[in-house]
């Protein structure tokens, strides 16, 4: 019976959430501000929302976080919280790091994953959404980061489907978009050669495009120890997982996959080639 009903907790608060969440994103401005942080007391969170210059800020601490409307819900529960649910989603929790060392956030989207570091480490941010990578640009001060694409070939132009209301931008055409732009697009290949080091870890959340931002990684794939992939089903219009896509070029070229999470699939692989 103890097992029943910690299920039937889990999935009440879990159903109480999402309710509270929607009814929520009906309001905007400073009303949906105040919404947010009413729920925040439920959780004894120092976390707080103003609504300013027409943008949403999540503050804690020394912490002013820019972010879209849709993003805030992920920080209900504070900071700290929210970088123990990146650490663990992408596996960071796995992984030794030391001072300095270079990690590339292909979907930097407003910059979340940073947070799991501070100004430990060197990082580089490529967010191709315009509007995104403003927040980005606030939320990362004196990093690395560029309004890029990454695709199989650079200094190409190339379709980009705007869905940043509910972070599903993509390269990959896909059905509900808000507008369509052209991007800029560079490789890994050419993003490793100018870092000229070795890279810790790769994240990519590309919402589909993981397979082609892979192929653009062929010259430069001994330089990389770790690399963290959001292979879930975001791919087109048919909404599509890249995990077989990802997992089989990634192993073929002696990747190991060391690190997996459901239902999200988010893969964890490890260099097998390491060059030090």
């Amino acid at each position: 019976m103890n097992f029943l009903n910690k299920i039937y907790n889990y999935y009440f608060a879990f159903s109480i959430n999402k309710i509270l969440f929607h009814f929520t994103l009906l309001f905007n401005g400073n009303i949906y501000s105040k919404l947010f942080n009413f729920y925040s007391l439920f959780y004894n969170s120092k976390n707080r929302i103003i609504f300013r210059d027409r943008k949403y800020f999540c503050i804690e601490k020394k912490w002013i976080f820019s972010q879209k409307k849709v993003g805030l819900y992920a920080y209900g529960k504070g900071f700290d919280k929210r970088i123990l649910e990146l650490t663990s989603t992408y596996h960071i929790d796995k992984i030794n790091f030391k001072d300095d060392d270079n990690i590339i956030d292909i979907g930097a989207n407003n910059g979340d994953l940073y947070l799991c570091f501070k100004d430990k480490i060197n990082y580089y941010g490529f967010e191709p959404s315009p509007e995104i990578f403003l927040n980005l640009k606030h939320n990362v001060p004196n990093q690395n980061i560029f309004n890029l694409g990454l695709w199989n070939k650079s200094n190409k132009d190339i379709d980009f489907y705007l869905s940043d209301e509910f972070g599903d931008s993509s390269i990959i055409p896909i059905n509900k978009f808000s507008k369509k732009i052209s991007i800029k697009t560079t490789t890994l290949n050419e993003v490793i050669e100018k870092i000229n080091s070795r890279i810790k870890l790769l994240k990519i959340e590309a919402e589909g495009a993981e397979p082609e931002i892979l192929e653009g990684l062929s010259d430069k794939l001994n330089m990389v120890e770790y690399i963290t992939i959001d292979c879930g089903f975001e791919r087109g219009v048919n909404q599509d997982s890249t995990i077989s896509e990802c997992s089989n070029y990634l192993i073929k070229n002696n990747f190991s996959m060391v690190g997996f999470n459901s239902p999200r699939i988010v893969v964890l692989f490890k260099n097998n080639n390491l060059i030090y």
